[in-house]
């Protein structure tokens, strides 16, 4: 039922919740950045060489001359020395807790600087040298691991046993599947009559009826939240100071509930170097959300411009290089920690995700659900379609990961009707350089073939929000560049992949700065270069629209500007 109009929608996506922006124009600028290549992505799709920008947001755009007869005496003058600037990046879906944690406190087993199970356990054994005895001990993993390491599988129940036997170890393969050694079942309350995990996850039995240690989508089962001092040091500076060395000025920081009291209480201190909008999770099956939401807002006082709660966010499915995303069909051969029959995990079931819709709706939020397969997106589809007919007003939705595996014609046509609706997504392009060869592997050419389809989506009118979906497992997906590279070239870790499916430089920029924007209910504020807007830019190494194609990957930042402040600069 079509009951709001695209305009309506659209001004939603743009505005809702953003506060007004105001920026005198006939105020001498506090800072005017002149003599560089300013790509604007405004609507005229247009360049300038100077901003002037006051009380941290642009006040005009255009020429040198004209920019710099606007100065008073006390106004700062920057020269870009001719280097192109770009909105301030905005990561469109991202773990920034998790990310910073996992850097820091986890056993490093990532490949392909650890290429095997051998050097995996290595790596345990010599951080339990300095582990006492009980202390829980993670392991972190890249996504498709069994497919990557060298004896394709992942490390066993009985090797983590014996190389921990003292210790509750848990081996992320990605965040949507692991291995656990013994005591890390027991004190999970695992067995072979209880493998039912908090939040929709669950362990898997051997042909044995024992458990065999594989867990699926436990992250809510598993203590992984680290202590107060620690959180408070990541969101104080840990996760500002990973993310702004590549032009980011704003994040969608999908957050713990558990750890939601700890941000609120950074807000209310000193501004920080990069906009925060918070996303909110209790169980990824999407329970232990209150029905009303009030209590995660930010705390009276803190500035809406750096810290805002706007969205919930529940997890339909796994992820299927991981072998746990929902499909109709089953995972080509066989791992050990496969179940019989391997169609992968559905997490929140489709009466759930309708609820989980309708909660977002009734407290004015975004609804964020996660689908990986095939099916999973039609639970997804299926949930909104039903919600868009019932509700009393319109508010966004969001699919994360839409397409990024598996998509056919049916359900992209689907998803270009609800957008008027308000319907937006996510994908992850950095994803093409490390996990083809493994879907090829897990699902077949064929299926392989209908994942990350970006320039179908942009032809079929959606306007996908990238992000980095950084968990801390592959760290350098925090490059935007790698992934501005991939979409264009389409370069894949299997080679050249469908390469008809290639967007422009432009149309990549836009998925990391005003697609971003919109997608998070800010792009009246954020993602493109105008008179009224957040003053956010990066200034960059090399001209990305002159470069050839393969050296898009080797961009760096030279500056990330927040604000009208220069927040990360190359020394």
């Amino acid at each position: 039922m079509n009951k709001f109009s695209l305009a309506l929608v659209s001004a939603l996506a743009i505005s809702a919740a953003t506060p007004a922006l105001s920026a005198a124009p006939d105020a001498a600028p506090d800072v005017i950045y002149y003599n560089g290549k300013i790509v604007t992505l405004d609507p005229a799709r247009s360049t300038a060489a100077a901003v002037a920008v006051k009380d941290g947001m642009f006040q005009q755009v255009g020429s040198t001359e004209a920019m710099r007869k606007l100065a008073g005496a006390s106004t700062q003058l920057v020269d870009l020395n001719g280097k192109l600037v770009v909105p301030g990046l905005v990561d469109g879906h991202t773990h920034p807790m998790e990310t910073i944690m996992m850097k820091d406190t986890w056993v490093d087993a990532r490949y392909p600087g650890t290429p095997s199970v051998k050097q995996a356990l290595a790596n345990i054994a010599a951080w339990m040298k300095n582990t006492p005895k009980g202390k829980w001990v993670f392991v972190a993993c890249v996504s498709a691991s069994q497919n990557k390491f060298a004896e394709k599988r992942l490390p066993s129940k009985a090797e983590l046993d014996a190389v921990a036997p003292d210790n509750p170890v848990v081996v992320a393969n990605g965040a949507h599947m692991a291995v656990a050694n013994s005591m890390a079942l027991r004190l999970l309350g695992v067995s072979s009559t209880n493998t039912a995990l908090k939040g929709g996850g669950r362990a898997l039995l051997g042909k044995d009826g024992q458990p065999d240690g594989t867990l699926t989508d436990a992250m809510g089962a598993v203590p992984t939240t680290p202590t107060v001092a620690e959180l408070q040091s990541y969101y104080a500076s840990g996760i500002q100071d990973f993310w702004k060395p590549y032009g980011f000025t704003s994040v969608l920081a999908i957050t713990p509930a558990a750890a939601l009291p700890v941000l609120q209480a950074v807000a209310k201190t000193a501004k920080p170097d990069i906009r925060l909008t918070v996303s909110v999770w209790a169980a990824p099956d999407g329970e232990g959300l209150p029905a009303n939401l009030d209590g995660f807002k930010m705390p009276a006082g803190v500035d809406p411009a750096y810290y805002r709660f706007a969205a919930i966010k529940a997890w339909a499915d796994g992820e299927n290089d991981a072998r746990t995303g929902y499909m109709y069909e089953e995972y080509k051969g066989h791992f050990d920690t496969d179940p019989p029959g391997n169609k992968g995990s559905l997490v929140t079931p489709p009466a759930q995700a309708r609820h989980f819709a309708d909660l977002a709706n009734s407290n004015n939020v975004i609804s964020m659900l996660h689908c990986s397969g095939d099916r999973a997106t039609d639970i997804c589809l299926d949930a909104y379609e039903g919600e868009v007919g019932a509700r009393s007003r319109a508010t966004m939705m969001r699919i994360e990961h839409f397409g990024m595996f598996q998509l056919t014609d049916k359900q992209l046509k689907r998803a270009v009707a609800l957008k008027p609706q308000g319907l937006f997504i996510s994908v992850q392009p950095t994803w093409l350089l490390d996990l083809v060869k493994a879907d090829q592997e897990n699902m077949g050419e064929k299926l392989t073939k209908t994942g990350f389809k970006f320039r179908s989506m942009i032809d079929a009118g959606l306007e996908p929000a990238a992000g980095t979906d950084l968990t801390g497992i592959y760290l350098a997906n925090i490059n935007p560049f790698l992934a501005i590279y991939a979409s264009v070239t389409r370069n894949s870790d299997a080679g050249i992949f469908e390469k008809q499916e290639a967007v422009s430089v432009t149309e990549a920029l836009k998925m990391w700065t005003i697609w971003s924007a919109k997608a998070i209910g800010e792009g009246a504020s954020k993602g493109s270069i105008e008179p009224g807007k957040y003053a956010d830019m990066a200034v960059l190494s090399d001209d990305i629209f002159t470069i050839p194609a393969e050296s898009l990957k080797d961009v760096s930042v030279l500056k990330t500007i927040v604000g009208g402040r220069v927040v990360y600069a190359t020394k």
